[in-house]
């Protein structure tokens, strides 16, 4: 007698599978919020930076205070509220959030490990110091983002957009100390720079 199939599919591990072709969808399909985050992120790096760039030229103001708070507290909410939009990934991703603090705190790291070097130095050197050295940290950051994500089955499209992001911010950090005409403005073309490949990635990300 001819055994019934419903008896031979397990539930359990068809529900797995599908979720694993779910999460190999990509980020823009499963996971919308992340896309998302790109256009976010760039406005906010291209203002913050420009900010810090005043900041620098102009001597520390409370105005200054002000915006770097602000820009900080809109992309924060505005992140909050694309994250509760959507649902949960089913598969589990890094986390956005942790992986960025983590940045932040190498870079806290290696300038307050550098801060004898800075002193030594003149203005224009330390400020050139600083932005290779964070650039470069920020840099392999998102590199090791995009790598990180294979192991997740997240489409290729969206781990390229990490990887080309970590590559444009590293070859941005070490060309702009040689470009005369961006003296007292590196922080700002940075800035420009990230922003305009954040954006870049939303559009495309957004159509693929």
């Amino acid at each position: 007698m001819a055994r019934d199939v419903s008896d031979e599919v397990d539930a359990d591990r068809l529900r797995t599978q599908v979720e694993e072709i779910r999460g190999a969808m990509g980020l823009a399909s499963d996971h919308p919020y992340w896309w998302r985050f790109w256009i976010v992120e760039g406005i906010c790096t291209g203002v913050l930076f420009a900010v810090v760039q005043f900041w620098l030229r102009e001597g520390f103001q409370s105005w200054i205070a002000v915006a770097v708070a602000g820009v900080i507290g809109c992309g924060e909410l505005t992140k909050r509220r694309l994250r509760s939009s959507y649902e949960p990934p089913a598969t589990g991703l890094p986390s956005q959030r942790r992986w960025f603090l983590a940045m932040l705190a190498g870079v806290a790291v290696l300038i307050a490990g550098l801060r004898p070097v800075f002193d030594a130095l003149g203005p224009t050197n330390a400020v050139r110091l600083a932005l290779v050295s964070a650039g470069a940290v920020v840099g392999v950051g998102y590199v090791l983002m995009g790598q990180l994500l294979a192991a997740y089955d997240i489409r290729a499209a969206d781990r390229y957009a990490f990887i080309g992001g970590g590559a444009w911010i590293m070859a941005l950090s070490a060309v702009i100390p040689y470009v005369p005409a961006l003296e007292g403005w590196e922080y700002a073309a940075l800035g420009t720079g990230i922003a305009l490949h954040h954006v870049a990635t939303y559009v495309a990300l957004s159509h693929h």
